[in-house]
Parts: structure tokens; sequence; C-alpha cells
């Protein structure tokens, strides 16, 4: 009954921006690639990442470790730890790419994921539908945090650069400025693009398999008003089948969004930590500018480490879930092979479904708790 656009709807534009910005695979045809569009399109990642966001984030770095300043080199230490869990993710989508273009195409068109009923699209249709809109809106204020930082130092007096960075020529003056401005807004523009729409990614990736999780939870609570046996039995074997390609996918999510998370929480904390001294030193009186974009920082900070964690808790809790929903199968009247089915199916969910960071933790709303209070 579903169509396989409606099955990652809330993505569509998302892979398409990452397609654009050389995070996720163009498709090729076989006759382009011998060709020299072929050759751009496979190599496009490397000719668009490496002359501006490496080049960008190292010039970051060096800046930090030639200033003179000790607050200018904090300002960008910050800066450089939030870029490093960006480099992170980019080299861990290039090595899984065709892993995770495996992973969204089986949530696209495989035929034991497909949609059965009214009920079902209308529930699918509603949480793609939030999804998208929510990230829509973390998006925009991402980037917002880094346009008013590249607006704010148009007013000032002297020439300020709104991220530093170590620029190889004399940039105070009012020609080399605009060069050194033009390159620090787009390589700000791209990493922050890039950054937003991975977490994006790998977030979709767990609510996905979140909701396949309630997807069975809805299809064994049906089968409470199930009469027929022969059905019953079907439909049954049905949702083992399903579950198992579940947990396949669950694996394959993890190996992929696993160095992605654990390197966000892990540079995140420190960058939260980092940015509440300042903060403390800055003080919303003396520097309100500063104090106010400093605070929109490490709300987006925090905002990076949640999202994982809270879908991630997700898969957890309705995993967990689906041993309740088999006691409200009509199993009270189904035959004993039937009934020693469907406790071997219990017996089988009693093993914790958890996305792990690494081999460190599991991710979930604890893990989240525990980095915020520590």
């Amino acid at each position: 009954m579903d169509s396989h656009k409606e099955r990652i709807e809330s993505m569509h534009l998302i892979l398409q921006v990452m397609r654009l910005f050389g995070l996720w695979p163009w498709s090729l045809s076989e006759g382009d690639h011998w060709t020299v569009w072929g050759f751009v399109r496979r190599n496009y990642r490397f000719l668009l990442h490496l002359p501006i966001t490496f080049t960008f984030i190292g010039l970051m770095w060096l800046e930090a470790f030639v200033s003179s300043n000790l607050e200018q080199a904090g300002q960008v230490l910050y800066m450089s730890i939030t870029e490093m869990a960006l480099v992170v993710k980019i080299l861990s989508i290039w090595h899984h790419r065709s892993a995770a273009w495996q992973l969204m195409h089986e949530f696209q068109q495989a035929p034991e994921l497909r949609l059965r009923s009214q009920e079902e699209q209308s529930f699918w249709q509603r949480e793609q539908r939030y999804f998208k809109w929510f990230f829509y809106i973390y998006i925009l204020i991402s980037l917002g945090v880094v346009y008013s930082g590249c607006t704010g130092v148009l007013f000032l007096k002297e020439y300020e650069l709104p991220f530093a960075y170590y620029v190889p020529f004399e940039w105070r003056n009012e020609r080399g400025y605009w060069f050194a401005y033009g390159y620090d807004m787009a390589g700000m523009t791209l990493t922050c693009i890039s950054n937003i729409t991975l977490d994006t990614l790998g977030c979709y990736f767990l609510f996905h398999i979140s909701l396949l999780h309630r997807l069975l939870g809805m299809r064994l609570r049906a089968l409470k008003s199930t009469a027929d046996e022969t059905y019953f039995g079907q439909e049954l074997r049905q949702i083992f089948e399903m579950h198992q390609s579940v947990r396949r996918l669950t694996h394959t999510c993890q190996a992929i969004v696993s160095p992605y998370i654990l390197s966000q929480i892990i540079l995140s904390a420190l960058i939260i930590c980092f940015s509440g001294y300042r903060l403390q030193h800055v003080g919303i009186r003396a520097n309100p500018g500063q104090f106010i974009a400093m605070l929109q920082f490490v709300s987006v900070m925090i905002l990076q480490i949640y999202l994982p964690c809270y879908y991630g808790n997700e898969i957890t809790v309705y995993a967990h879930q689906l041993t309740n929903e088999v006691y409200h199968t009509n199993w009270l009247h189904c035959r004993p092979p039937l009934r020693k089915l469907l406790n071997g199916y219990m017996e089988h969910l009693k093993k914790p479904v958890a996305i792990r960071a690494g081999n460190f933790f599991a991710v979930g709303l604890p893990i989240f708790v525990k980095v915020l209070i520590e």
C-alpha cells in the first residue's frame, strides 16, 4: 500500500543537500564511470572538502598554536575542537558510504518493511513529518548561530574575522580583509551545513529503527482481536521475519553511527565545559553580544549531544515494549505449537537492544544526563 518514497519522506531534501556538499554518493549509470563527469562525481567530495573544510580546520588549529594572546587562542580552540568532531563524522561517512547508502536503500525498498494498512501509513507519515520539521528548525538555528557571528563583526570599527583562523597574508586592510572574510564565511558555511546534515542523517537512522520497532509493536497488538488461528500463525511468522530484518539493520546502523556519536559526545562535553568557563569570565554586562553568541553556541552543543541520545533511547524503549505487546496477543487461545513459538520469541526479546558508542557505553538519555552533570 505504501510508496517507496513515503518510507524516507523526511530525508529527501536532506539527502539532496548532502549530495551537493559531497557527503552522500551520487548515482552513476554504467556509461558514466569512464567519463570526465563520472570522475568528477566520484571524487567530488575530495575536490570540495580538501581545499575548504580540512584546510580551514587546519588553519584554525594553526592559529590556536601560534597565537601569542591566550584569550585569542582560547576563542579559536573551542571552535577548533568543534570542528574536530566534524572531521570524524566526514571520515566516518566516507568510510561507511556504501553501507549507509545500502541501509537507506533497504529502508526505502525492503519488501518486509512495507506498510500494509492505512493506519500504518498515517502513523508513518505523521512521524516522518514531525522529524522533518524538527530538524529543519534545528538546521535553521545552527545556521543562525554562524551567520549572526558573520554579521556582527561587520559593525565593528576594527577589522575582525567572525571566526579566527591563521591567515597567511596581511588582512587588516580594506582589500585583504574581504578575501580573509570570504574564505572564513565559505569555510564556516560548508562546515556548519556538513555538521548539521550529518547529525540529521545519524539521528534519522536511529529514528527509522525506532519506528520499525513501534511498527512491530502495532502488528503484535493487532493480533489481540485475531480469532483465526491459521491467520494468527501466518501473521506471527511475518512479524518474526520483519523483526529479524530490523535486528540486522540495527547492527548496521550501529556500525555507521557509533564513531560519530562517540566523538560528538566526548568533544561536545569538552566544549560545553570550556564554554561554560568562558561564559563566567565574559559576563553579560561587559560584552552582551559575545555572551549571547556563546550562549547560542553552547545550546547547539547541548542539542548535538541530546538528539542522538534521545533517538538511541527510543530504540531501547520500543524494543523493550515488544515483550508487553506479546502478552497482549490472543495467545491463550492458541494451540501448544504456537504458544511454544511465542515463548521462544519472548526469550529472544530478553536480549536488550541498545545502540553503543564504540564499546564504551549505550547511547541513551542516561548518558546525556551523566555528561551534563559531570
